[in-house]
């Protein structure tokens, strides 16, 4: 009975990791394996790929299977600030200039930080296109403006 119970909580603790890391699995070859691929099913696969056979590891060590020196496995940083910061991020795009605004281009590695204002500014409501927008829909909008 104990080792059910374990499972099950094994179980929910993967799928509540897998939702707060959705789309970013780590490095290792689940995530090479998987990726591309949508869907927490998919997510949990590559996760328990790198973590039982060993990968994340040898990625890590070796610098293969998706790592990249510097980089926080697991956490996008762009999206986790844009999720807390979604109101005070959108009065700066309104606005056109701001430090949440300033922050955002810093972490995004953005050159020309006026331009990038500008055109926040200029598509408003191509990215923020609802009151229930999602930070990573926020996010993503941002990106397909600057790309």
């Amino acid at each position: 009975m104990k080792k059910v119970l374990l499972a099950v909580f094994a179980l929910c603790i993967t799928l509540v990791a897998s939702d707060l890391l959705a789309n970013n699995t780590g490095c290792g070859f689940g995530a090479v394996l998987l990726k591309g691929q949508k869907g927490k099913v998919f997510e949990v696969l590559a996760v328990t790929t790198n973590t039982t056979s060993g990968s994340s590891t040898f990625a890590i060590t070796t610098g293969t299977s998706g790592y990249r020196e510097g980089q926080v496995i697991g956490v996008n940083i762009v999206d986790v600030y844009v999720a807390e910061n979604m109101d005070s991020i959108a009065n700066d795009i309104a606005k056109g200039d701001g430090e949440y605004l300033d922050t955002l281009a810093h972490l995004m590695k953005v050159e020309n930080k006026d331009a990038f204002k500008s055109t926040l500014h200029n598509n408003f409501n191509k990215i923020y296109t609802s009151k229930d927008v999602t930070s990573k829909e926020v996010v993503a909008n941002i990106i397909e403006l600057n790309s």
